[in-house]
């Protein structure tokens, strides 16, 4: 398949996904509270971050498996890992009565607690399905399937808000369903292939020869994902449910869509890159600004239109509540656009092994992060603009890293050497 026909494949899917998530937002957004917004994303927030943890980051070593066998090993073996840790987390509120949410004064019942390992396994069910994909180039069926979760998510939660049926669960059982049937989905395309058992010496094989991920991609992973989900739970720890159900409220119509589409052309930049990496290093330099460039070119100049109108947008189209999280789109702006221009290329130390300063440089992010929302604890919006300014700026130094790593990357004899 041609590098174009990649690219329109996953955008379109994905684009298709976004404009039913988008289309659902106006109901949703007149059948729930801020405030449930704003729980509904902490546990959201916990389920994203757990699931850098789930897996140990082995399922980014899928696409760089070139034996095929091996390939299918490696994701039973992360299936495993992920379902485990699931089952733990629910041991643990179970015989502790004990959940991360706790800290932001939140205290889950059963069911909650329930949906919430679910939906941590799920997500990161997903997740594995979606590597080995694009170990098989099969980039339709990445495509397909988050356009029928976020179709099944968005009837869900609008169901269970009309029924009146566990509506205070509505949000979260919705998207666990959503998940579960891309899920199902996934495993029943996956089985088509030939299966291969794996033996407790392929998994001690495996982890041998994937320990830098667990040693280091895992951890820079986790960080990175808190840096970028912390400060949700933040907001709800310092402000309160109605300001973090605004930002998430944000999320889900503005980030969301944005991480959809960098998740995308990151997925294309992964696949291709794991491939030529090794032998190509010109060709993968050459994607890796161009896909910036073209990005930056085609979409800085329509979205700052729209996040100049952010606020009049968002009292049209979801009512008066959620003017504030018109104003903070226009505060958070710069992030945005510089996550969807930079992120699709972010990936790149993990291609190149540089999983130490991959750690070293979201630690920094994470400090930044916390030590903003530390200090600046009065006005909402105000913190957020300097949230997002520091997020923007460290974006960008991301991009210009990455680029000048690659500058720097030579290939002798088949053996990656860096220049010094």
């Amino acid at each position: 398949m041609s590098i174009k026909k990649i690219i329109w494949t996953l955008f379109s899917g994905n684009a298709f996904a976004q404009v039913l998530m988008i289309a659902f937002a106006p109901i949703i957004a007149r059948l729930y509270t801020a405030s449930e917004f704003g729980i509904y994303a902490a546990y959201v927030t916990v389920i994203t971050i757990a699931v850098k943890v789930a897996s140990l980051g082995l399922e980014k070593a899928i696409p760089l498996e070139r034996n095929r066998i091996q390939a299918k090993k490696l994701m039973h073996m992360n299936q495993y890992l992920t379902i485990l840790i699931s089952l733990v987390i629910l041991l643990v509120y179970l015989v502790f009565d004990v959940s991360i949410l706790n800290w932001v004064g939140i205290y889950p019942t059963l069911w909650e607690a329930i949906l919430l390992s679910l939906g941590i396994a799920m997500t990161s069910l997903i997740q594995i399905y979606n590597y080995e994909n694009m170990n098989r180039e099969q980039y339709r069926m990445l495509a397909m399937t988050r356009a029928l979760q976020n179709g099944f998510t968005g009837l869900a939660q609008i169901g269970f808000a009309f029924s009146n049926v566990m509506k205070g669960l509505g949000l979260l059982l919705g998207d666990v369903i959503g998940k579960g049937i891309s899920v199902l989905i996934l495993s029943r395309v996956s089985k088509q292939e030939v299966t291969n058992r794996i033996t407790w010496r392929d998994t001690l094989g495996l982890l041998s020869k994937y320990k830098h991920f667990i040693i280091f991609s895992m951890p820079a992973g986790l960080i990175n994902t808190l840096s970028l989900q912390l400060p949700l739970l933040l907001v709800l720890a310092i402000f309160g449910a109605n300001d973090s159900g605004q930002y998430a409220f944000v999320q889900r119509v503005i980030i969301v869509p944005i991480s959809v589409l960098a998740i995308t052309l990151s997925q294309f930049f992964y696949s291709v890159a794991a491939k030529e990496i090794g032998e190509n290093k010109a060709k993968v330099y050459e994607l890796y600004v161009s896909l910036t460039k073209k990005l930056a070119y085609y979409l800085t100049i329509p979205f700052c239109i729209f996040v100049f109108f952010a606020p009049p947008i968002f009292q049209v189209l979801f009512g008066e509540e959620w003017l504030l999280a018109g104003q903070l789109t226009q505060v958070l702006g710069g992030m945005f656009l510089t996550q969807i221009i930079c992120s699709a290329t972010s990936q790149i130390l993990y291609l190149m092994e540089r999983q130490k300063l991959q750690i070293v440089l979201e630690l920094i992010k994470l400090v930044l992060v916390i030590a903003i929302f530390g200090w600046m604890q009065r006005d909402f919006l105000q913190t957020m603009l300097i949230y997002g300014s520091v997020i923007a700026s460290f974006n960008l130094c991301l991009w210009f890293i990455g680029r000048q790593l690659l500058k720097s990357f030579e290939v002798r004899g088949g053996i990656c050497h860096w220049k010094k």
